[in-house]
């Protein structure tokens, strides 16, 4: 795949992962998202005080973007 389009991948992948955790980051969600260059098809997800609730609800919402989800406390 182009560089470019390496780039443009995660940047939207970043930006519709973001949306879609929006309720949750509302509620006090206290995450980060990144996308590998090495590795696009997983988004891994940084999360503070991380509980399996939490962690199943982040898969949840993650679920249909095509993604492996990869999360961890942090």
């Amino acid at each position: 795949m182009k560089p470019e389009l390496i780039d443009q991948h995660i940047t939207a992948m970043t930006a519709a992962s973001t949306n879609l955790l929006r309720q949750m980051y509302d509620e006090g969600l206290d995450y980060s998202l990144d996308v590998r260059p090495a590795d696009t098809a997983t988004m891994h997800v940084s999360v503070r005080d991380l509980t399996p609730d939490i962690e199943d609800r982040i898969r949840r919402c993650l679920l249909g973007t095509g993604m492996q989800i990869a999360v961890r406390e942090v």
